[in-house]
């Protein structure tokens, strides 16, 4: 992984190295940049150098002709194949790196006039690039259709852009100011929708979408997304044998690498493949990390201990920060890094994990997307009853019995009958819109997948939408301020066709990830798939309160400052908020956790501070 930027036409010469600085984190090995000799565009890249550590293999890549300049933040899964087979078909390969092969590939079919969309679509992996035509005057723009790594575009005066792998690296070069209109969409996802970012002027570029910018003009286009419609059956030892390459492919780095685990199955599952292919590859297996935390109802220590006794990792426990202060800070870091709002809470604990990481080893596996591909959220259950066998309980007698469920303390019960109580369409808002707050006019981003279930309606909506916004985003931003590459072997695109293909009834037939399940359960511990779903997820209720009370102090000054700018009375912004901090009502917590956390981003925004990444 990298940190990438580039701008066109620049009025400084110094513009792309200072834009670099700011995002230096993402890349400690080697920095680099490409001036256009007639100044029509400086390309850069801080390289973290995880595969051909060599100086050759450093980037900007730039054809053997010169007419080709590349900049590639990511990974190509199974690289070294692709190579073999670019170098039989007459290409010429200087180096083992996978920047090289993406702009072979994509310089080659440019000369032939084919899209360059077209070349992505056969690569598997996480990337976002830009690559440089001196011939055409062009500049391609590409992100890999999963969201997996990120690409910013900030447009400028006279038609002009420049890009960058985080919203800090514009701060050098154009002042931006906060974008309040995202505000409810915000609150309803707990994150900023692509291709919005809280930045005027600055967007997110889409999964998958390709940007061609030419004197001004822009064209656009899609690399199709490998995901699959659900129409077929898939046994289980296909599955795992897709996985089980994926797996493979990440793992073909020239570094230290390890693995995330924890005590269900996905993370467990990749820890175990990668395991067993490090002792294949006549190496010891991965070293692995999981959080630790002080509330057992939170800590999945012993499962992770006992995983990895099974599979002879040697496991490193990092401890969950548990002060107001601690968490303040990191989440404040956070914040800077993503450039924008985002409350999801796990994002303190996933920086202070990925530093302990990135102590260690470059590159770490995950289990990323295994929920939102193998059907693991309860979310997916309740949809598959409610269509079913709720939705043909009369209307009225659904309406009455969510009114009165709402009466008792079981959250779960409510938020089922709740969103049951009218038809598919009210479900899917009810059960995915974050905020329960009626006042904040929380609005989601318009439902996709129309014809499909209820139930594959929302595992694509999270794997398209939620994803890429939320766990993607989290763990690019805190693994790479520390120099930490992670990588997903259960995003890699037959991995997603296979798990697609698949309706959600065959994933949930016997309990979340009945496939998954079956396929990995074999290589896991005794009892390992009946551990209770914990989830990376921290005491939101004792945060809340916790962190409030560090930023602003007494009662009345947090409700001030959270509530603002929402019109609420004031006897509902106390009941609304002792609702948040008594632990019984989680949607409440972070609801009222995405407010604060609006006002804190507000105050960094206002007060000038630069996205920087925490390195101390």
């Amino acid at each position: 992984m990298c940190g990438i930027a580039g701008i066109t036409e620049p009025n400084d010469p110094g513009s792309v190295r200072a834009m670099l600085q700011s995002i230096a984190h993402r890349g400690p090995d080697a920095s680099g940049v490409w001036d256009d000799p007639v100044g029509k565009v400086s390309v850069g890249c801080a390289r973290l150098a995880t595969t051909d550590l060599t100086h050759q293999a450093n980037q900007p890549c730039i054809t053997s002709d010169g007419r080709f300049v590349l900049v590639f933040n990511g990974y190509i899964a199974g690289h070294r194949r692709r190579i073999g087979d670019a170098i039989a078909r007459g290409l010429r390969c200087e180096t083992g790196n996978d920047a090289e092969l993406v702009l072979l590939l994509m310089a080659d079919a440019i000369r032939r006039g084919h899209e360059s969309a077209k070349v992505l679509e056969t690569l598997s992996g996480q990337y976002a690039l830009a690559l440089w035509d001196t011939v055409q005057s062009c500049l391609w723009l590409a992100r890999d259709p999963l969201g997996i790594k990120p690409l910013y575009v900030l447009n400028l005066p006279g038609g002009q852009i420049a890009f960058g792998s985080e919203i800090s690296a514009f701060s050098s070069i154009a002042p931006t100011a906060p974008d309040e209109s995202i505000k409810p969409s915000y609150l309803a996802h707990l994150f900023v929708h692509a291709a919005q970012t809280g930045a005027q002027g600055v967007t997110l570029l889409p999964p998958g979408r390709v940007l061609c910018w030419r004197g001004g003009s822009f064209s656009s286009a899609m690399i199709a997304h490998p995901a699959q419609s659900r129409t077929q059956a898939v046994v289980p030892q296909v599955l795992l044998s897709a996985v089980r390459q994926s797996v493979a492919d990440a793992m073909d780095v020239d570094c230290p690498a390890g693995t995330l685990v924890s005590g269900g199955l996905d993370s467990a599952g990749v820890a175990a493949l990668a395991s067993d292919i490090a002792r294949e590859r006549g190496k010891e297996p991965p070293v692995a990390f999981v959080m630790g935390f002080e509330d057992p109802a939170y800590d999945e220590t012993a499962a992770a201990q006992n995983l990895c006794k099974h599979l002879g990792q040697e496991l490193h426990v990092v401890s969950a920060p548990t002060t107001a202060e601690e968490i303040h800070q990191e989440l404040c870091a956070g914040l800077q890094a993503v450039g924008g709002p985002f409350a999801n809470p796990s994002i303190v604990l996933m920086r202070r994990l990925s530093k302990a990481v990135s102590a260690e080893v470059k590159v770490c596996l995950s289990g990323d997307g295994g929920d939102e591909l193998f059907g693991g959220y309860p979310r997916y259950r309740a949809a598959q009853l409610y269509e079913k066998y709720w939705c043909h309980v009369p209307g009225p007698l659904r309406r009455l019995t969510a009114k009165l469920s709402g009466l008792g303390d079981h959250r779960e019960m409510h938020r089922f009958l709740a969103g049951a109580s009218s038809g598919a369409e009210h479900a899917f808002a009810s059960w995915n819109n974050r905020c329960p707050i009626p006042e904040c006019d929380a609005r989601m981003v318009t439902r996709p997948y129309r014809d499909a279930g209820l139930a594959d309606a929302m595992m694509g909506f999270d794997r398209d939408v939620t994803l890429p916004g939320n766990q993607l985003a989290m763990s690019d931003r805190c693994g790479m301020a520390f120099g930490l590459e992670y990588r997903l072997p259960l995003l890699g695109h037959d991995v997603v066709r296979l798990a697609t293909s698949v309706p959600a009834s065959q994933h949930l037939r016997q309990g979340p990830k009945t496939l998954w399940r079956q396929a990995i359960a074999p290589h896991l511990p005794a009892r390992h798939v009946q551990n209770r779903k914990i989830g990376f997820n921290p005491p939101v209720a004792d945060w809340l309160l916790g962190v409030a009370r560090y930023h602003w102090g007494d009662e009345t000054d947090i409700l001030n400052a959270i509530f603002a700018g929402v019109d609420i009375p004031t006897d509902s912004k106390s009941r609304y908020w002792q609702r948040a901090v008594t632990g019984k009502d989680l949607d409440m917590a972070l609801g009222v956790w995405a407010l604060m956390v609006w006002q804190i981003w507000l105050g960094q925004v206002g007060s000038g501070v630069r996205g920087t990444a925490d390195t101390a």
